[in-house]
């Protein structure tokens, strides 16, 4: 998840470094998809995981 979460990061914050705009949002939208990805991707594993209990 904190990878996922850094990588998202790392490229918004790369993508403002080249094209600077006024607010981030480059950062920002990445850093919030990478957290949505992130929890979308636990929360896949929680189901397999419950599935495979059973």
């Amino acid at each position: 998840m904190f990878a996922i979460i850094g990588v998202g990061t790392f490229i918004g914050y790369k993508l403002d470094e080249n094209y600077p705009n006024k607010h981030n949002l480059f950062t920002l939208f990445a850093t919030l998809s990478s957290v949505i990805i992130s929890i979308i991707y636990i929360i896949r594993r929680i189901i397999a995981t419950s599935k495979e209990e059973q």
